[in-house]
């Protein structure tokens, strides 16, 4: 097959994307603000300690083990299929239309009122840097330009809105592992060892550990981004599956790097003051680089954020592209402009739902509400998606038409690590739900069966207007249909 991609015509002829096709660094910035390393960091330590203590770095190398296993699911799925669907065309091939839209459908809300939550993030970084100074600004001051700002730069173009994500993504992340690499070379509070990887500082053993690998695993959601961009990418086959092990990779090293220097900031010993701290990296900034070290994290804790919604949104129009594309999804939507060679109905329409959803519940409860509950609903319909994407990879991968030029350990490999992704992504799921967590929160697995519901009443009323020949999958020198 082929490694360029075909003309994808919208409305009037006009092919999506840039045109000159996407670089492999250019394709990393999505999957980079995908993963929002920085904002991650700032987010799911102290929740992690809470069980873990200061074993939680070995609760993210465990996170990034096993998100290798997703990772290898999805760049062999990618090499395949060249589209913008991701999951809807991953679960598409294994198991029809119908369980493809649903995987895509739930995966594509995710995202999109994943704008309101990264947006929700950054604005209360900012909030809390604009309070130090004895400054009291309303979280909306940021909240609503930040949305504004993110449907301008996708609406004039991909290419401008991933050169700003893999900037944005990257400045905030060499920042904080700069300080972080400070406070290694200051060696915390009780020198430099690898005592963090010792299950033994764990609160609760090895169950801690678990309990850590839930925000570990979280940490890597959305690493497949790029994997969104293969209508838009040069040699997709080899840009995309490149594009997304760079920034897994790199994600895992930050991960673990900072999680250690948190570790033994605190000290190893004292899992519980770190699991206490709302804010964490501004407080080891503080204590070992000074203050004004600690309000530049807070700022690219912001800049993660905003970079990480920006992301969002190319991701959560391209996917809603692909399905209205193949005429089972928001078909009245799928029109790209003659200039932009963007879905600008589909930009436009994700950033007003997140705006509105964002204003919403953080004015009728608080800004921490939108980050608590809707940024669970989100990562539980992740995890749910990612599964179906696991399950899809046993079929699919498993096809004589797959199997033909395969060695035995390719083989084994199919059918080995999509079980192992399984493993921990039914656990994740399982300790996000059980014991019941309070309300609202208990309400967040409902809103994804809600979400779902609303899906297939779309698709059933879709497949009225659209030939039976259309719905059928098939493969073309691109990948897909």
């Amino acid at each position: 097959m082929s490694d360029q991609v075909q003309a994808d015509a919208g409305s009037g002829g006009v092919a999506l994307g840039a045109k000159e096709p996407l670089t492999t660094l250019e394709a990393s910035g999505l999957s980079l603000a995908g993963l929002a390393p920085t904002m991650a960091m700032a987010l799911g330590t102290a929740f992690a300690a809470s069980e873990a203590g200061g074993a939680v770095p070995l609760s993210y190398l465990l996170g990034f083990i096993g998100s290798f296993a997703l990772g290898f699911v999805i760049i062999k799925f990618a090499r395949r299929y060249v589209a913008s669907g991701v999951a809807f065309n991953y679960v598409r091939a294994a198991f029809g239309t119908r369980a493809g839209f649903t995987a895509g459908w739930i995966y594509a809300a995710a995202w999109m009122f994943g704008v309101a939550v990264n947006s929700a993030i950054a604005s209360n970084s900012l909030v809390a840097v604009f309070a130090l100074h004895h400054e009291n600004v309303s979280w909306l001051a940021f909240f609503v330009p930040m949305i504004v700002i993110c449907a301008g730069i996708n609406y004039i173009g991909i290419r401008p809105s991933v050169r700003a994500q893999v900037i944005l993504e990257l400045g905030s992340m060499v920042t904080l592992a700069g300080v972080m690499s400070y406070v290694v070379a200051r060696g915390g509070l009780h020198g430099a060892t690898f005592a963090p990887f010792n299950p033994s500082h764990s609160i609760k053993g090895w169950g801690g550990i678990g309990f850590g690998l839930i925000f570990g695993f979280s940490g890597f959601v959305g690493f497949e981004g790029a994997a969104a961009l293969g209508r838009e990418t040069r040699n997709p086959r080899r840009s995309i599956p490149r594009a997304i092990l760079y920034s897994l990779l790199g994600a895992g090293v930050f991960y673990i790097f900072v999680t250690y220097a948190l570790a033994i900031g605190y000290g190893v010993t004292n899992g519980h003051v770190w699991a206490a701290d709302a804010t964490p990296l501004n407080t080891i900034s503080n204590q070992y680089a000074g203050p004004v070290w600690a309000q530049i994290i807070d700022v690219m804790v912001a800049i993660s954020g905003f970079s990480g919604a920006m992301g969002i949104v190319t991701l959560a129009s391209r996917i809603y592209y692909d399905m209205g594309k193949s005429g089972v999804g928001a078909t009245k939507l799928v029109r790209i402009h003659s200039r932009f060679r963007t879905p600008t109905r589909l930009i436009l329409v994700i950033c007003g739902i997140a705006l509105g959803s964002g204003v919403l519940v953080g004015e009728l409860t608080t800004p921490a509400t939108i980050v608590g509950f809707i940024g669970t609903a989100t990562t539980l319909g992740d995890i749910i998606v990612y599964v179906a994407i696991c399950v899809a990879a046993l079929r699919d991968f498993n096809r004589p038409s797959w199997r033909a030029d395969e060695t035995m350990l390719q083989r084994w490999l199919n059918c080995i690590v999509p079980v192992v992704a399984l493993g921990l992504l039914g656990f994740a799921f399982y300790s996000s739900v059980i014991p019941v967590p309070a309300f609202p929160y208990n309400l967040a697995p409902y809103v994804v069966i809600v979400v779902g519901v609303i899906g297939l009443a779309v698709y059933q009323r879709a497949i009225k207007k659209v030939p039976a020949e259309a719905l059928v999958f098939g493969e073309t020198t691109s990948g897909l249909v």
